[in-house]
This record gives structure tokens, C-alpha cells and sequence, in this order.
């Protein structure tokens, strides 16, 4: 594909993201998924030669990703889920090393398992764990958190304090609301250990940081805190603005 056709097909991909980054926002739920389909159409229409593909692949499964967790459950959200995950897997093809992709894939996974039957879940678990591997050998550290939620649902309580105490030295960890409500954090929320890291966090001093709005923002791999770029490397990391 000629200059031309790349320059389009960038274009329909920064304003698919900033439809997708909108719907992340919105707190209308009609709206959201109107958002969604439409940055879902969008990234569809791009070109497979363009240089924007690999960009408008992870677009299409964060936008997947999203819409499944708009649904009641059932049927709709575990085809979106999966949904999700062949197209970060397409993602991945196309660029091996896309951190963004691996990251995401994981998640979707993660959330996917509680659609699944029994017998199901633990190949799934172990796909995800191989996604969070992918990540952290692209940029050491990034999939800490990640770690810890597997380790929490296979009930391997050290292991979960210390991928937790990592995710906090790679600055990386979720705001504590997130990580309390976290469905994989519920089996280590009574432990002592658990408390006291909590604690530690409300007992550090907030940072303030100065945010910019762009439409062209990269929407951002779940369950982390690391930018990226449009290519899925790793950018300079900025720690959300506190709330």
C-alpha cells in the first residue's frame, strides 16, 4: 500500500480510538456500545497492507473486550470475550512483540473464565499465563499485577503478596478501589498481609500529575499503568493523575 493509503488508514484509526477512549468514559451504557460500534466499524475497514493494522487489530479487541463487559453475562459476553482474544491473537501475528496485545489477551482470558465450564478453566488460566509471560519478557515487570490475580485464584497466597509487592515497585499497580473490587483479589482479601499492603498504599503521599487530552490517545492496555504507543511499546511511564 502506497503512502496514501497508510496516511488513511492511520486516520481512521486515531478516530476509532478516540470513539473507543469515549466509550471507556461514558456512563450511558447505550451510548457506550453505540461508541464501540462504531470505532469497532471503523478499525474493520482498515486496510490489511496499511502500516495501521497491527494498531486497528488491538483497537477492535479492546473495543471487544469492552462491549463484553457492558453485557449480563451469558452467551453474548463469553463470544465477545473470545471475540476479543482472536483479534489480539491476529495483533500478535502481525507483531510478535505488541505489549499492549499480550496484555489485553491475558485479561480477556482472565474475564472469560467465569463463562466457562469447570473443566474449561484451567487450559484458560494457563493461556493467560503464557500471554502475561509474552508481556514481561517485552518489558520486564509490566504484568505484575496480572500475576497476582492468577496466583490469587489458584490460591497461591505468597506468590500473589509478591507478584503484588512487584507490581508496586514497577509502578504499575491499579488505584486501590479497583484492586479491592478486583473479582480475582476476593480469595486474598481477608488475609492479614493483604490489609496491611492496602494499608501501606493509603499510607504513601499522592502525586499529583498534570494530564493532557488528545483525541489521537492510544487506548491503553487493562490492568496497567505503563503507556504505550501506537505500536504497542512502551512509553515513558506517567502515573495516572490521582482522584
Amino acid at each position: 500500500m502506497g503512502l496514501f493509503g497508510s496516511i488513511v488508514g492511520s486516520s481512521k484509526v486515531k478516530s476509532a480510538n478516540k470513539k473507543l477512549n469515549l466509550a471507556r468514559e461514558a456512563t450511558d451504557k447505550v451510548q457506550a456500545e453505540t461508541l464501540l460500534s462504531e470505532a469497532m466499524t471503523a478499525y474493520a475497514t482498515v486496510a490489511a497492507d496499511s502500516s495501521a493494522f497491527t494498531g486497528a487489530l488491538y483497537g477492535w479487541g479492546a473495543a471487544l473486550l469492552h462491549s463484553a463487559r457492558l453485557k449480563d453475562g451469558g452467551a453474548e459476553a463469553k463470544g465477545l470475550y473470545e471475540e476479543a482474544g482472536k483479534k489480539f491473537s491476529y495483533c500478535l501475528v502481525a507483531k510478535a512483540d505488541y505489549l499492549a496485545a499480550a496484555l489485553d489477551w491475558g485479561v480477556a482470558l482472565m474475564e472469560l473464565t467465569p463463562f466457562q465450564e469447570e473443566s474449561e478453566r484451567a487450559a484458560t488460566y494457563a493461556l493467560a499465563k503464557e500471554k502475561f509471560t509474552l508481556a514481561d519478557s517485552i518489558q520486564e515487570g509490566v504484568a505484575s499485577y496480572n500475576f497476582a490475580c492468577l496466583h490469587a485464584v489458584s490460591g497461591d497466597f505468597e506468590a500473589c503478596k509478591a507478584s503484588l509487592e512487584a507490581a508496586h515497585d514497577y509502578k504499575n499497580l491499579p488505584d486501590e478501589a479497583e484492586i479491592l473490587s478486583d473479582v480475582d483479589m476476593q480469595s486474598v482479601k481477608n488475609e492479614a498481609w493483604f490489609t496491611d499492603f492496602i494499608t501501606s498504599l493509603s499510607a504513601e503521599p499522592e502525586v499529583e500529575v498534570v494530564e493532557v487530552e488528545s483525541d489521537e490517545k492510544v487506548p491503553e492496555a487493562e490492568y496497567s499503568k505503563v503507556k504505550l504507543r501506537d505500536d504497542g511499546s512502551p512509553a515513558d511511564y506517567e502515573p495516572n493523575k490521582t482522584k
